[in-house]
């Protein structure tokens, strides 16, 4: 089929695109280039499948769980001022011996560390070896039934830890000596920094040892780190409060409405806020294997759950229907907490969708930029659909975690009707009501960017965005940096990796 012919329609919305300097044109066009795109649907087995199977040892036998790049090769220049680490996270391996998992959250966490010094940067990634991973290395097979997965023979489960595949983001404390692998379920997993050699759980105190702690923790400006963890049919959240040295500070148990799956919050100079969807675990359902045990209520709220800092007392406010993973940042003004998120109208459908090896992400199913304002004087809020669709990971500057921001990076899914393949093409950076667009094109997918300050700077466009891209078809991945200021004008570097990395979920920006 030939690529279509621009309408009218489509040349408005290219002029409106050149009218912001180019910030628009490349993801106005990107629909055009889609209908050329080679099919993207198994780009997420191709991603995977260098790292299924078991671990070989063997040099050119199989994936011994490690890979190297000591001296990336690189296209433009690395800013001098970039120095430190970025760790990305996320699923890798997916089948072991005659077992496999099905759903995109299930597999073995597999670690990157991009270190960036002196205008060169290398790479090491290790699949970690959890205790998860080395109980079942040595039986050829997964014993566990998995977030989405089912197993007939699942082997009982008599705590969280046990299918703990530390795989969703990663959490560096106490000034870059402490690094964490971090899942939902269970504990924080303890890494060697420089190794990324698992050195084991972290128990922040008898009573909460192998307690969920959530993957999306929130550090302060102080440097007071929040977290929470949840356990469905418990009707609580578990709340951590734990100094910027690494200790636990103050833990509590809340009850909460609608607490069954709770992925992010945010927090503010006086709240920690949760956004808690309709979405309940049906009674005497196990806590993993098949998505059936969930139920969706469309007729119920999305609740915003404020909880004080200072004595956990709680406020609760209904927000329309809706469902989320990911909060942006949060803060107080004129007396209102304010807040951003990406929206789903049918969450439940879209996590049953996301299934290997060819998730989808129908257009009714992708999120929705959207805009809360919160009164919590007189218990209202007020709901603003931004209209930017196919939004997801947000990122800002985490100095200001909890304080005003003005620039949020976001990733966007600008796929056809046609192409209802998961995976975000776009690099969407929004600054004071102005946006910026790049996009990738119809051969990349790519991954989650992230905001990273330059040293001494003051604002927050002044720094890089980070992130990488799995082409299609060379199966590779590249890692792009953009100056913050500039996104749509492209990266002022990209590093090629002789080799494509599981496509992975979060990361984080450790500086040197």
């Amino acid at each position: 089929m030939p690529c279509p012919v621009p309408t009218n329609l489509h040349r408005r919305r290219l002029l409106q695109g050149l009218a912001w300097g180019g910030a628009g044109a490349a993801g106005l066009l990107s629909p055009l280039a889609r209908a050329c795109a080679t099919d993207r649907a198994t780009a997420f087995a191709r991603a995977y499948a260098p790292y299924d199977g078991p671990l070989n040892a063997t040099a050119g036998g199989g994936f011994n769980g490690t890979l190297a790049t000591t001296n990336i090769p690189v296209r433009g220049k690395i800013p001098a001022g970039l120095r430190g680490t970025l760790y990305r996270n996320g699923a890798a391996r997916f089948k072991l011996g005659s077992t496999r998992y099905t759903h995109w959250f299930d597999g073995d966490g597999m670690v990157q560390a991009f270190n960036f010094a002196d205008g060169k940067a290398s790479h090491l990634g290790v699949l970690l070896r959890t205790p998860k991973l080395v109980e079942e290395e040595a039986a050829g097979r997964f014993l566990y039934a998995g977030f989405g997965t089912e197993m007939a023979d699942s082997q009982p489960v008599d705590r969280p830890d046990l299918l703990n595949t530390a795989n969703i983001n990663m959490l560096s404390m106490n000034g870059g000596r402490d690094l964490y692998a971090l899942w939902e379920g269970g504990s924080a997993t303890q890494l060697n920094p420089q190794t990324l050699a698992v050195q084991g759980f972290k128990a922040w105190s008898p009573e909460t040892a192998g307690a969920s702690f959530s993957a999306h923790p929130r550090r302060a400006p102080d440097g007071t780190l929040w977290n929470f963890g949840y356990a469905p049919h418990s009707g609580k959240l578990v709340i951590y409060e734990i100094s910027a040295q690494g200790q636990l500070k103050r833990q509590a148990a809340i009850a909460a409405p609608q607490a069954d799956m709770v992925h992010d919050f945010a927090i503010t100079r006086n709240y920690l806020v949760f956004l808690l969807m309709p979405l309940h675990a049906k009674p005497h359902t196990p806590a993993a294997g098949s998505l059936e045990r969930y139920t969706w209520h469309s007729d119920a709220p999305l609740v915003a759950m404020l909880v004080r800092k200072s004595d956990f007392s709680v406020r609760h406010i209904d927000l329309p229907n809706g469902g989320l993973f990911h909060l942006g940042n949060a803060w107080e003004e004129g007396g209102m907490v304010r807040l951003g998120y990406a929206r789903y109208g049918k969450f439940l459908e879209h996590l049953k969708n996301l299934v290997l090896p060819a998730p989808q992400s129908p257009p009714d199913q992708l999120a929705r930029w959207t805009l809360v304002e919160i009164n919590p004087t007189q218990g209202t809020a007020r709901h603003i659909d931004t209209g930017l669709q196919g939004i997801e990971f947000p990122s800002f500057d985490t100095r200001r975690t909890g304080e005003k921001t003005d620039f949020t990076v976001l990733m966007q899914n600008t796929h056809s009707e046609a192409d209802t393949s998961t995976g975000n093409d776009t690099v969407v950076a929004l600054s004071n009501n102005k946006i910026q667009r790049y996009s990738y094109g119809s051969h990349w997918l790519a991954e989650e960017h992230v905001l990273v300050p330059a040293p001494g700077s003051t604002t927050e466009l002044g720094g890089w965005v980070l992130g990488t891209a799995f082409h299609t078809t060379t199966h590779k991945t590249t890692l792009s940096i953009f100056e913050a200021h500039a996104l749509a004008k492209g990266p002022v570097a990209q590093l090629s990796l002789p080799y494509g990395l599981p496509l992975g979920l979060h990361g984080q920006f450790v500086a040197a």
